[in-house]
């Protein structure tokens, strides 16, 4: 290997603590200049940089965050090549542990704890609530969701897989697993009876055109009619006092050309990810899901985020039926720094 052969004489190069400090400190202001959406455009200077991270390539470099993540976006082979091993961090009081790793041919699986330690930050077992990012020199797919949770020792276990996209071997490589958000305590709302009455349904007073930026069901993009994922939506109102989930707004219910559309808000959703949804349900148990739903978002002095569910009108129409929900609600949330590195080694 390139950098098997390269790494004896590159750690054999000398140079002042002072000299290296100040070069640290200039990359790293570099790094932290660079914004995610461009592109290296001056391949010489990507070079140049590649370079003299190799040639500088000591502990130093190894322990500046901005400097790994220039290393990275250059190379991501010498990034995790130069990166220290740490199979364990603490931040806050939680500690996140590797403690396993299995790996069969192409594919890895790798177990992974968080725990808190005094018992003061969770409530419960943890969601990472999709702030994991998973960093490899080589291209793969990857997956990771809670398996297990400790109540005695406030523990949650996480399982990682990886799957190289070229089918190679993993042993011998190296990956960075880090977190940034834990939310714990959530609440689950499951089949919870909505206090409205589908009898007394009225056609919505306004409505508008909004750009979704998700949704599904099989009316999503072409019940509307119209290129791009555009949705005519309620127009926000007052949330329903009487909603019976809490950390979910319900902000319209009307009639749009014969169809029924539910509209709810949330507030702050990239840190509680709250969400759920709806469905009718008449006396003899035949349930109807939604025909699609549409989110989109708000943004003046707050960032709301919106759901809009959709329901054509079933055989014998709304009133014979009831709404129901299913949603889930976090509770404690925390940020946080953590992040291990660890080869892909078998764990004996």
């Amino acid at each position: 290997m390139e950098f098997e052969r390269l790494k004896p004489a590159v750690e054999s190069i000398r140079m002042p603590e002072d000299a290296k400090r100040r070069i640290a400190a200039a990359l790293a202001a570099e790094a932290d200049a660079f914004r995610p959406h461009m592109t290296w455009r001056r391949p010489a200077l990507a070079l140049a940089v590649l370079v003299l991270l190799l040639a500088l390539a000591m502990p130093v470099f190894a322990s500046v965050e901005p400097i790994y993540r220039l290393m990275y976006l250059v190379s991501p082979a010498v990034a995790q090549f130069f990166r220290p091993v740490q199979e364990s961090c603490e931040d806050q009081s939680i500690r996140m542990e590797v403690v396993s790793v299995f790996i069969q041919d192409d594919t890895a699986q790798i177990y992974l704890t968080i725990q808190d330690l005094t018992g003061e930050h969770t409530d419960g077992p943890v969601d990472l609530n999709d702030s994991y990012a998973i960093r490899t020199p080589f291209d793969c797919a990857a997956a990771c969701s809670r398996v297990g949770y400790d109540e005695a020792s406030r523990t949650s276990t996480f399982l990682v897989t990886l799957s190289e996209m070229k089918g190679n071997a993993l042993t011998g490589n190296k990956i960075t697993f880090s977190v940034g958000q834990l939310v714990s305590g959530r609440h689950v709302y499951e089949d919870i009876a909505m206090p409205l009455d589908l009898s007394r349904l009225e056609e919505a007073a306004e409505t508008q055109t909004v750009r979704s930026n998700g949704g599904g069901g099989p009316g999503y993009q072409r019940d509307p009619g119209s290129a791009g994922a555009f949705f005519e939506v309620l127009v926000p109102g007052a949330a329903d006092p009487d909603f019976p989930v809490e950390g979910v707004d319900l902000t319209g219910v009307a009639l749009v050309d014969g169809q029924l559309h539910l509209q709810t808000a949330v507030r702050d959703h990239a840190n509680n990810d709250n969400h759920g949804y709806f469905y009718l349900m008449d006396e003899s148990g035949q349930r109807v899901d939604s025909y699609y739903s549409a989110s989109f978002i708000t943004q003046t002095d707050e960032r709301i985020d919106y759901t809009e569910e959709v329901f054509r009108e079933p055989a014998g129409g709304f009133s014979r039926y009831e709404l129901y929900g299913d949603f889930w609600i976090a509770g404690r949330h925390v940020e946080g720094d953590w992040q291990v590195t660890f080869p892909l080694e078998p764990t004996e």
